[in-house]
């Protein structure tokens, strides 16, 4: 019964999707999420928005940005995101705020500091929030942020396969109990952010979150613990990558201290407009790139080669080949297919002969 298991982990750097791709095989696979999920993530959500807020209010002290609306501004910093509650007040004072060119210029250099990346989509829905009776969609729900803490695990049973999955904190302080899961694993499925690459790391601001995710990379892709096992890449956060790389250049990225960070990318920014962008995405369902856009100014193919080549090129296993795919953990369509693929990667991989196969 043992060889009938298949022990996937997900692993990255923090901030990477990881936990909303585990959110996402509960959807796909397992017993989904019920209206109680939905109501009990209300809170979360409520704290990501205030959260969200307040790093902003912060940015513009830190930016010397003026804020016209400095009741609201005080009022806000005042509250404390794991107790309040977003509705009456808190909410009008959220909604000022937000329509603040202040808030809006700190917004636009989010890159400079720390904010979760669903903060305009909630803050855009905010009257929505902030009804009496509000209940987390289903995108809310994916949207939602906790950091993950130590690790959590489900199972799941695929086309007459126990999948058992892992999702681990990937914050520095996180991930010295990973090697608790290290045993016997059938695949590593590594997450990383397209469009980190202008972003510094929670932990530390002056490391550059693309340079760490590659450092992590090639520590988890090249250890002894996985000589035997599949290893698959998920290039993720496809749709923010999409809009950032209209704006910034990887190669001029726009923080100070991570300017010509990647010297050698050439590629330029993506002149296309999003309608463009939108209508060149590629949908062919056997391609690595699948939902991908392509379009033609080949600016959004060549800043995903590129940072594809910074992580591939760390890999030394020249006899075992790395799987990638383009992701959105939020839309539960792509991973659904992209998941396809990967399973039948690992049966046919790693599996040959061990009972599962003919």
């Amino acid at each position: 019964e043992q060889r009938k298991k298949v022990k996937l982990l997900l692993l990255g750097a923090g901030e990477s999707g990881k936990s909303t791709i585990f959110k996402q095989m509960k959807i796909i696979h397992g017993i989904g999420f019920s209206e109680e999920d939905r109501k009990a993530t209300v809170p979360v959500i409520y704290s990501n928005v205030i959260s969200s807020m307040q790093n902003l209010c912060t940015a513009c002290d830190t930016l010397s940005i003026p804020v016209a609306a400095t009741d609201e501004k005080e009022y806000v910093d005042g509250l404390n995101p794991d107790v309040d509650i977003v509705e009456g007040k808190t909410a009008d004072a959220i909604k000022t705020l937000w329509a603040d060119e202040g808030i809006q210029s700190a917004y636009e250099q989010r890159a400079k500091f720390q904010l979760f990346d669903s903060a305009k989509y909630y803050l855009d829905k905010i009257d929505t929030i902030a009804e009496a009776d509000y209940v987390a969609s289903i995108d809310d729900l994916l949207k939602s942020r906790v950091r993950t803490s130590g690790i959590v695990e489900e199972q799941y049973r695929i086309s007459d396969v126990n999948f058992i999955m892992y999702d681990v904190g990937g914050q520095r302080n996180e991930r010295k109990k990973w090697i608790h899961c290290f045993d016997d694993v059938t695949a590593v499925i590594f997450v990383a952010s397209l469009s980190e690459y202008d972003q510094s790391l929670y932990e530390e601001g002056s490391v550059n979150r693309m340079d760490e995710a590659v450092t992590l990379f090639s520590d988890i892709a090249n250890s002894r613990w996985f000589k035997n096992t599949s290893m698959i890449l998920f290039l993720n956060k496809r749709d923010l990558f999409e809009e950032k790389i209209r704006k910034v250049d990887i190669r001029s990225v726009g923080s100070t201290e991570f300017r010509d960070r990647f010297p050698d990318y050439t590629g330029g920014r993506c002149t296309c407009d999003e309608a463009t962008v939108e209508a060149s995405r590629v949908t062919d369902a056997d391609s690595e790139d699948y939902g991908a856009a392509n379009c033609p100014c080949g600016a959004q193919k060549a800043a995903r080669d590129y940072i594809l080549h910074m992580f591939t090129s760390k890999y030394t296993a020249a006899d075992k080949p790395i799987y990638h795919h383009i992701t959105c953990a939020t839309d539960t369509r792509n991973i659904s297919h992209i998941f396809d693929a990967c399973r039948d990667i690992i049966l046919n991989e790693n599996l040959q002969g061990s009972g599962f196969m003919d």
